[in-house]
């Protein structure tokens, strides 16, 4: 009698389990949504796999047949947030909206049954909201986010593409606006892609790891390529690596071809 209860009760758990998995999407948050205490979830796409990236400042090579699943998710006052690196959970309807970094590791249970659903989409996924299913967050679980997480949202997927990061409160004005049109045109000159940043929070220092200024940050496809306080390095850095010259500060030269 007791093997039975004993074998009552294990098929009960683990079919509570199973009902748990059947319910519960992983992926990586994107952004709110205009929908109050709404979000996209990543999951995967055809791009960049289960890796989530924000690169609209890049052009992108989008496979022929690029494919994306990802879902919307609404939250409620009865939806439990919990934050897996202090184990602390509240209530949505006690907290603010506790979402705000790109590429956070979530785990959400839902109300309703999950039907996987992946559509065929014309630009990222990042560009695109509409017909992706809507489910209701019952559990959020958010894993701690780390500087990895927030450096490779930002990682370009191609090969010739640059993410320029310039942390350095007295670099000369004039000479960004140059190197800002020099960025969006060298793709069509040397088939070369650079985003240059300049205006970035303050939370991009924080998460980007960057102890003193002035610095500079270079991310290509395989990650961090270089980081320095010496921007002569930048510029011999793309000389040599990405095979293109970048303009010289002063060079009256350079606004006459870019502009």
């Amino acid at each position: 009698m007791k093997l039975i209860i004993a074998l009552a009760a294990l098929l009960l758990f683990l079919s509570g389990c199973s009902q748990d998995e059947e319910q519960t999407l992983e992926g990586r948050y994107m952004f709110t949504l205009s929908m109050e205490g709404s979000f996209q979830l990543f999951v995967e796409d055809s791009y960049t796999g289960s890796s989530y990236r924000y690169l609209n400042g890049l052009q992108t090579s989008l496979p022929v047949m690029y494919e994306a699943e990802s879902y919307l998710i609404h939250t409620t006052e009865e939806t439990v947030f919990t934050d897996l690196d202090t184990g602390e959970s509240a209530l949505m309807s006690e907290i603010d909206f506790p979402l705000h970094w790109p590429n956070q590791h979530l785990e959400i249970r839902v109300s309703e049954e999950i039907e996987p659903f992946t559509r065929t989409l014309e630009r990222p996924v990042t560009e695109e909201s509409r017909l992706f299913p809507i489910y209701t967050a019952e559990e959020i679980k958010a894993h701690p986010y780390t500087s990895e997480d927030f450096i490779e949202v930002h990682t370009p997927v191609e090969d010739d593409h640059y993410m320029l990061f310039l942390f350095d409160e007295n670099f000369n004005r004039e000479y960004l606006l140059i190197l800002d049109e020099f960025g969006s045109q060298a793709g069509e000159r040397y088939g070369v892609y650079i985003d240059v940043n300049y205006y970035a929070p303050d939370y991009f220092e924080t998460f980007m790891e960057i102890d003193d200024t002035p610095s500079y940050l270079v991310l290509s496809s395989a990650g961090e390529a270089i980081r320095t306080s010496d921007w002569e390095e930048i510029r011999s850095w793309f000389s040599t690596e990405a095979g293109i010259g970048m303009p010289r500060e002063g060079d009256p030269a350079w606004r006459e071809l870019l502009y």
